[in-house]
This record gives C-alpha cells, sequence and structure tokens, in this order.
C-alpha cells in the first residue's frame, strides 16, 4: 500500500504556524509522507524533527521552491498573501506521480483523515466549495490533487504559472484553481474545510445563508482559518481559537506517545470555572483583585466591541481571557461553560444575557455598586467592601 502523501507550504518567518498544522495532523494520523514546499526553512530543522518521528513511520521532507518564478503573480487585495500561497500550483509538476493532499498552514486536522485520504476519485482535484462563492470557486486551503489525471493536459503546470500572472485575480492562487478545476471537481463534505474564519465576516454583514451552514456541523475534520483573524493574534474572536493553542503546545513527544502508547491528548494544568463577564466599558470594581487572588481561576471577560487598553492590560495574567468582538456561537459556548457570572462592571449591562444565565440555575455575583437587579435567588450580591467574601464564595464552586 502506497504512503499518503501531503503537501503544506510556508517561509521560515511562518514556521510556527505550519508547525502547529503539522503536530495536529500527526496527532491524529501516522505513516505519512508530508512535503513541505518553502524557500528558507533550514535543514537542521527537518532533521530535528525527522529523528524523532522515524520511529512512527511519518517522514517530513524539504521541497525548496524558488519564488522567483512567481515575481509577477497577482497576490490579490488581502495583506495575508504573499507569492507563497502560489507555490501549490506546481504540485503537478513537482510530484507528477502522486495524490497530494495539499494544507494551508492555517488548518487544524482534529480528527483522523484516513477516509480522505482512501478517497477514490478520478477527478483533477477534490475539493470543498468556498464558503464566500460556492457557485464559483473551490477553497484553496484544503485541496486533493489527482496529479496523474491532472497532467494527462500537456503543459498544464506551466499554465496554472501564466494564469498567476494575469492580473485581475480575485482570489490569487484560489481564482486560478477554480478557473481550470471548478467545472471537474469532486466536491467533499465540507467538514474537510471548515471555514471557521470567515465566520466573524458573515455576523458582521448578516450573511445567513454562510452563518447556517457553519452551524450545521458540530466536530468539524479539518478547522481553516481563513481570515486575517488568526488565532495567534492578540485578541482575535475566532472560534477553536484555544484548540490551536492545544496543538501549539503539543510536543513531538506526545505524538510518539499517542501513537505508540494509545494515550491521550496531554494533561495541562486546567485553572477552574470560568468566570464570565460581558462588559459594555472597561471600569470594574475590584475585578483587578479578583484575578490576582483567584490565580486558580479563568477569568473570561467579553465585549460585543473593540477593548480599550485597560482591558487589554489584562492579559498579563495568565488566568485572564479577552473576547474582543466576540460572536454569538463564542458567546453561547463561554456562557455555557462558565461556573459562575460576575456582574462587577460599570455602565450599561446586557439585562437578558444575565437573566438567561440566572434561567440556567447558575449563580451571578455583583456589588452593590454594580448591581443590575434584585429578587433572585441566584442574584447574590456583595457590599462594595466585602471583596474578601465573594472570593471565599467563588472558592466554593467546582
Amino acid at each position: 500500500m502506497s504512503v499518503p502523501v501531503i503537501a503544506m507550504q510556508c517561509n521560515y518567518a511562518y514556521l510556527d504556524k505550519l508547525f502547529t498544522s503539522l503536530k495536529s495532523l500527526l496527532y491524529h494520523n501516522s505513516g505519512l509522507k508530508v512535503y513541505i514546499l518553502n524557500p528558507d526553512i533550514p535543514q537542521e530543522w527537518f532533521k530535528n524533527v525527522n529523528q524523532q518521528l522515524n520511529s512512527i513511520g511519518d517522514s517530513v521532507i524539504d521541497l525548496k521552491v524558488d519564488q522567483s518564478v512567481f515575481a509577477d503573480s497577482q497576490v490579490s487585495f488581502s495583506n495575508r498573501l504573499n507569492t507563497m500561497t502560489f507555490n501549490k500550483l506546481l504540485l503537478p509538476k513537482l510530484l507528477p506521480g502522486e495524490k497530494v493532499l495539499y494544507l494551508d498552514s492555517d488548518v487544524i486536522i482534529n480528527h483522523s483523515i484516513t477516509a480522505l485520504l482512501n478517497l477514490d476519485f478520478s477527478e483533477p482535484v477534490a475539493a470543498v466549495k468556498d464558503l464566500n462563492s460556492p457557485d464559483s470557486e473551490i477553497n484553496a486551503g484544503v485541496v486533493y490533487f489527482n496529479n496523474p489525471v491532472i497532467n494527462h493536459q500537456q503543459g498544464i503546470a506551466d499554465q496554472l504559472l501564466s494564469a498567476s500572472k494575469r492580473p485581475g485575480l480575485k482570489n490569487a492562487d484560489q481564482s486560478v484553481l477554480s478557473k481550470f478545476f471548478y467545472q471537474q471537481a469532486k466536491f467533499l463534505p465540507r467538514t474537510y474545510n471548515y471555514e471557521v474564519g470567515i465566520e466573524g465576516y458573515a455576523v458582521y454583514h448578516h450573511i445567513d445563508r454562510i452563518i447556517s451552514e457553519l452551524a450545521r456541523i458540530s466536530d468539524p475534520v479539518i478547522i481553516h482559518f481563513d481570515s486575517d483573524d488568526k488565532p495567534w493574534n492578540l485578541l482575535s474572536t475566532v472560534r477553536y481559537r484555544e484548540l490551536w493553542w492545544y496543538y501549539n503546545r503539543m510536543s513531538i513527544r506526545d505524538i510518539i506517545d499517542h501513537v505508540t502508547l494509545g494515550t491521550n491528548k496531554p494533561r495541562w494544568s486546567k485553572l477552574r470555572g470560568p468566570l464570565f463577564c460581558l462588559t459594555n466599558s472597561q471600569d470594574f470594581s475590584h475585578l483587578t483583585e479578583l484575578v490576582t487572588t483567584l490565580s486558580d481561576y479563568q477569568f473570561e471577560i467579553a465585549a460585543r466591541t473593540s477593548m480599550g487598553p485597560k482591558l487589554v492590560s489584562l492579559l498579563k495574567y495568565p488566568n485572564v481571557r479577552l473576547y474582543q468582538g466576540i460572536l454569538p456561537q463564542v458567546m453561547t459556548d463561554r456562557l455555557n461553560c462558565a461556573k459562575a457570572y460576575l456582574d462587577v462592571n460599570r455602565g450599561m449591562k446586557d439585562i437578558e444575557v444575565i437573566r438567561q444565565f440566572l434561567k440556567s440555575g447558575k449563580p451571578v455575583l455583583a456589588f452593590n455598586n454594580t448591581m443590575s437587579m434584585a429578587g433572585n435567588d441566584q442574584y447574590l450580591v456583595f457590599e462594595n467592601d466585602q471583596v474578601e467574601k465573594m472570593i471565599d464564595w467563588i472558592r466554593t464552586i467546582d
């Protein structure tokens, strides 16, 4: 049986992002041959990784690509793209006899992709329809190249390269691949390219079609952060941010132990809570004291808008997580996870959110100078100078 072939791409500056994607892939799948298309990653990196992966049958292969061939390629409008994105167009030429599953470096793989790798298809490519342009484009973040079929067309690699240099490309390499292969593509289920990055754009512009299509999938196989709002940004709003960081901190040793010993994902120190607050201002009563004293509890502070410097400064505390411009689905998830709601912010409140939280049977805690309601047994009000009393009460929460 042939070894499944994967291709990824990045330059040295983006290597930590690719490595996170690679670790998520290898954690759930073994016995792979992974080509890294790159111009400048040192060979020592490949040697180090392969020495560790040798015991579980994976190999990571250095495939250098001269970026000068893309000197005139049209990168489109997005500042997150550069000519590296066109490297995938060379795969029919670089690996002509292989079926190659291409993965962007801003994806994470959260399950086995054995079924996808074993897919029997005769079309030139297999891919998911782009969420934003489903009637005209495939999404180029996950593309299964059937190179033997593609290369039946004489000079196809040169044609793809030439097409990348034509002015007016809307979506760079994606537009090129769609022009050549959309009408011949085998379309995959969206779980293999879950474009969570576009969710914020869809919510902001009220594109219900995209929102509902994303909502239909609860546990995607391949998660694609396909927007400028990447999970490694300081204040990203994208869903699955925590999952990206989970794989980011995973070691190769964790992967080997999982493959060889069947161990579960590594255990990380887990904070208690979380304690949640939705705010419309930067003014709080005793929040810093609560955060520092309850250092073993996770505090989650959310806003529907951008956050100011006073809130951003809270990131110096490792038990604080900020949700700037929180999306509805993220809000629902965090409220469901919260053990208590802290109504300790001043200014306007979202009373409906607090009422819904109280209906869940979980407590809301406030000070006299921040309270927004009364008359509910689960809504607990402390005097303004009773910080220690609130802290003691919080410590009774599991």
